[in-house]
């Protein structure tokens, strides 16, 4: 990860020096990342009368990628023979580079023949061999947002049931207590009953 923090530092240092006056090139993404084996695009769009565009890589050596100018065959470096496609004209050209490679990273920025030489403020591609962990950690995220309220449901449900049976078990107390007073007060109403029958004189004595 700082790693990847230090190349889009480098990218924006980059900038600075070529895109200081009034920009009339415009470039995006300003960095992207990709497996090895996918494909990256790249849009250059500009104002103005324009002869023609480069797509330069600027970092981590200097080589011309593409030339494109309407109307003619677009000149492509050789390391990247059978790998680009374009689309669009060149005052809106989308570049697409296709079946990556670890050495294909690096800071890739439009050039806008006018004039004078224009430069775009620079896109960062990064090529890896897997995605790092905070791209990982979006499929985590889907996972923990699907399965939360799972489990909040199964623990409602298992609460609810734990209630249910402490309160079974509660009523069924109290009916055995209400049971036993009940049989409590009749056992002493007929010991009361009895004790006022032995107590009444024999009239016949």
């Amino acid at each position: 990860m700082a790693g990847l923090l230090g190349l889009q530092l480098l990218s924006v240092l980059l900038v600075l020096p070529c895109n200081l006056a009034a920009q009339e090139v415009w470039q995006s993404p300003t960095y992207t990342i990709a497996l090895k084996g996918d494909s990256v695009n790249i849009t250059c769009s500009s104002r103005g009368p324009l002869l023609g565009i480069y797509l330069k890589q600027r970092w981590p050596k200097c080589s011309n990628v593409i030339y494109y100018e309407n109307g003619r065959e677009p000149t492509v470096d050789q390391r990247f023979q059978g790998r680009v496609t374009f689309s669009g004209l060149h005052y809106n050209l989308t570049i697409s580079m296709h079946h990556l490679q670890l050495a294909d990273t690096g800071d890739y920025a439009c050039q806008a023949i006018m004039d004078n030489e224009v430069w775009g403020p620079g896109t960062l591609v990064v090529v890896t061999e897997k995605l790092p962990q905070t791209v990982n950690t979006c499929q985590e995220t889907q996972l923990i947002h699907f399965a939360l309220p799972t489990a909040l449901a199964v623990g409602f449900f298992l609460v609810g049931l734990g209630l249910g049976a402490v309160f079974v078990l509660r009523r069924t107390q109290i009916q055995k207590l209400c049971y036993a007073r009940d049989k409590n007060v009749i056992y002493e109403d007929m010991s009361h009953s009895r004790c006022n029958t032995m107590s009444i004189p024999n009239q016949y004595q």
